[in-house]
């Protein structure tokens, strides 16, 4: 076996690698906002979920799934809880918690349903679980299951609140969760998480689960989505929700949603929308 002499070197190396990757991205991220015309900002997120947020280029995993449309995807994950993201603790409330939004500018010219909204969703989730090794990436958001909306204003922009009744869903923790691409993957996400908040020191590790008690099992999420339209061809689709935990059955044994609602409308409703 080759021992590698110098193991901090490569790790000293690797790290500012990701963080030159983190820096070039962002300013990418930026000139696509330019683009779109819009940039989104989260002003107050709760202590729930970390207090930073990726910036993600969405055309492409959207593309893979029939959508044509520009946008970049904002999002947070559950807290650290002993150097692991709450996300993959099974018995915290951030459970497969997501809080986020996505800014999408659509190339197609048509009325667009709430399906068209929740499908962008559902694209972003099964890529997820792509990457974290799931050999059958699986979610549903019907929009049957979205409830009469109510009207929300977010930074003077008015839109509809719909409160999502459930859509099932496979979780990213399994035995493949942290194959190397996505040990990889996450290191560059942690390195856009600190250059979103200076005082981030996170981790590749953090966004991994350690403890691997399930196998990408069935679950609902369940939350709340708030779509303001900027322009015909421009939203701004918020989403934040918890999870239902379900039995061999398939029935509800524990819902964490209840418990994030207010953090998420919190979020939602300080966050800040500026035209660029």
């Amino acid at each position: 076996m080759i021992k590698c002499k110098n193991p901090e070197g490569i790790r000293t190396t690797m790290n500012i690698l990701y963080k030159i990757f983190a820096l070039v991205y962002s300013a990418l991220m930026h000139r696509l906002e330019k683009k779109i015309g819009y940039r989104l900002t989260f002003t107050a997120i709760p202590e729930t979920w970390i207090n930073g947020w990726m910036i993600f280029d969405m055309e492409k995993s959207w593309a893979k799934h029939g959508m044509k449309a520009q946008g970049v995807n904002y999002f947070t994950v559950g807290a650290l809880v002993d150097g692991t993201s709450s996300r993959f603790l099974r018995n915290e409330k951030q459970y497969q918690s997501w809080l986020g939004a996505y800014l999408a500018k659509f190339r197609q010219s048509k009325d667009f349903t709430l399906q068209d909204h929740f499908d962008l969703a559902v694209a972003d989730q099964k890529n997820w679980l792509g990457d974290f090794g799931d050999p059958h990436p699986y979610y549903e958001m019907p929009e049957t299951n979205a409830y009469d909306p109510e009207p929300i204003n977010i930074s003077g922009y008015s839109g509809k609140l719909y409160w999502f009744s459930g859509g099932s869903s496979h979780t990213d923790v399994g035995s493949k969760s942290k194959n190397f691409r996505n040990r990889i993957l996450m290191a560059l996400m942690a390195s856009m998480f600190n250059n979103s908040n200076p005082m981030l020191k996170l981790k590749s590790r953090n966004f991994l689960p350690q403890i691997i008690e399930t196998e990408y099992e069935k679950v609902l999420l369940k939350g709340f989505v708030a779509i303001i339209e900027l322009a015909k061809d421009t939203k701004i689709v918020f989403y934040g929700n918890g999870t239902s935990l379900l039995d061999k059955d398939g029935k509800e044994t524990k819902d964490y949603t209840s418990i994030l609602k207010q953090d998420i409308l919190t979020a939602f409703r300080s966050a800040k929308i500026e035209k660029i």
